[in-house]
């Protein structure tokens, strides 16, 4: 029916086998509006009509209209039905411009942070003279404050000395300061061959040269990584032994012990990058515990609590705590204490492991959505705001970037985290920044209708 009243009768031809069923009714019903078998303006079946003559749940049939409608190809009128869309009112809503979803960006889920830190402020401003707050601290941060971080870091594996940890302006500060205590320019570095894009980015502000090192489902390999540090003569290693990004692996004990083994055969300073450790109820072993004179130690509050909460910690060898606290010196001289004293406080009132509570369920709940509509993807025990998606065949990563990005959806580029020329297969997705469940699944699903077609049917806009 168009608009006049009268049913177009419609009926999918075929539904596809795999994924969520409301994805195979949408990716139907775009496929006959491109086919001709719809018309702007044809009226589709009601949801219960439609759903017994698929053999659908009521609530699957409306999911896929209210996917379709967000996608634009569909409008739903209450009281009248849901239409084909006239295409003159798609392109003139497309002509005002909208912001696209961003699921390359990694940030986490809007959850109870801004009424926690609210609250915390706020009791900071009534209850304490702040006075004490805005003086000049030591380098490395206020020593009452480093104490309560290091106990909390600190497990039966891991002991960290509050003499040894410093106070950063986020886990970037922390690694830049750790490269600058081990490195100079021109230096060779072993990293992942897919790699933190953040890490990219100071070697290359600092004219370090990336060695990139083969990765198996744990992530680094510990053989590839003995074959490019004597190829190389490289003496430095980044990895991210836990949730790595961008691939979201983790390695196994044993895998930890090894490289603890050769940092001390081939004579390797590690920098560990543990900004994820907080997704796990038991943070893994680090391997700062299993060769501690050796490894650099960072963590990050920023991740964990809210992206401007711009606060870090480096645990560093004792040889070099002098260097450290005149590098911190040099580059902020001191974080502001503010942020030192929040995250006490949310130590010690509990609120802290309720943010990380929260975080983890958000976690669990978004990557159950990213398997829901792509079950072949790797099942992770504790997720993460991102999931590696492996990609069909005939899809490069830059081509799938290409296309997401004409559908309005950013996507991490393969040269955000390649370090080399290598097409990784896969591409990561952020999780967290779509505003809830329903909205994460309707952009997904348009990233698994680009995957269900071929790349030169697909018009990407760059």
């Amino acid at each position: 029916m168009s608009l006049d009243g009268t049913f177009s009768g419609w009926r999918p031809r075929q539904l596809a086998s795999e994924g969520p069923r409301y994805l195979a009714l949408v990716k139907a019903l775009e496929q006959d509006i491109a086919d001709g078998r719809l018309s702007d303006g044809d009226r589709l079946p009601p949801h219960r009509d439609l759903a017994r003559e698929l053999s659908l749940s009521v609530g699957t049939v409306s999911k896929a209209y209210q996917a379709a409608e967000q996608r634009g190809i569909v409008s739903g009128h209450v009281g009248q039905g849901t239409f084909v869309r006239r295409r003159s009112a798609a392109r003139a809503e497309a002509a005002t411009g909208y912001e696209p979803v961003n699921l390359a960006l990694n940030v986490p889920a809007e959850g109870n942070e801004t009424q926690i830190l609210s609250a915390l402020f706020g009791e900071v401003v009534r209850e304490r003279d702040l006075a004490p707050l805005l003086r000049y601290h030591p380098h490395g941060g206020i020593w009452k404050h480093r104490e309560v971080m290091a106990a909390s870091l600190s497990d039966k594996s891991f002991a960290v000395e509050p003499a040894r940890l410093f106070l950063c302006n986020g886990a970037q500060h922390a690694i830049d300061i750790a490269l600058r205590l081990v490195a100079k320019p021109g230096d060779s570095i072993l990293v992942d061959a897919f790699t933190y894009s953040g890490f990219k980015a100071i070697a290359a502000a600092s004219h370090f040269t990336l060695v990139p090192v083969e990765m198996d489902e744990e992530g680094m390999d510990s053989q590839a990584l003995k074959q490019a540090c004597r190829r190389s003569g490289a003496r430095v290693l980044y990895c991210m032994p836990t949730l790595q990004s961008p691939t979201a692996r983790t390695m196994s004990l044993a895998r930890r012990r090894r490289i603890a083994e050769l940092a001390e055969e081939l004579d390797l300073t590690v920098i560990e990058d543990d900004v994820y450790g907080f997704f796990f109820s038991e943070r893994p072993v680090p391997i700062a515990s299993l060769a501690p004179g050796r490894t650099f130690y960072v963590t990050s509050y920023s991740k964990c609590i809210a992206p401007g909460f711009r606060l870090g910690t480096l645990t560093v060898p004792t040889a070099h705590i002098a260097q450290a606290e005149l590098l911190l010196h040099a580059s902020t001289w001191f974080v502001a204490p503010m942020l030192g004293e929040a995250v006490v406080r949310l130590i010690e009132n509990g609120k802290l492991e309720e943010l990380l509570r929260e975080r983890r369920r958000q976690a669990l709940e978004r990557y159950r959505v990213f398997m829901d509509v792509f079950p072949k993807a790797a099942r992770l025990q504790f997720p993460a705001f991102y999931g590696w998606l492996p990609l069909p065949q005939e899809w490069s990563a830059d081509q799938f970037a290409a296309a997401a990005r004409g559908r309005g959806i950013l996507v991490t580029p393969p040269i955000a985290s390649a370090v080399g020329e290598g097409d990784p297969g896969a591409s990561r997705i952020c999780l967290g920044a779509p505003r809830d469940l329903i909205g994460l699944s309707d952009v997904l699903g348009i990233l698994h209708d680009i995957l269900g077609r071929h790349p030169a049917s697909v018009v990407s806009v760059a």
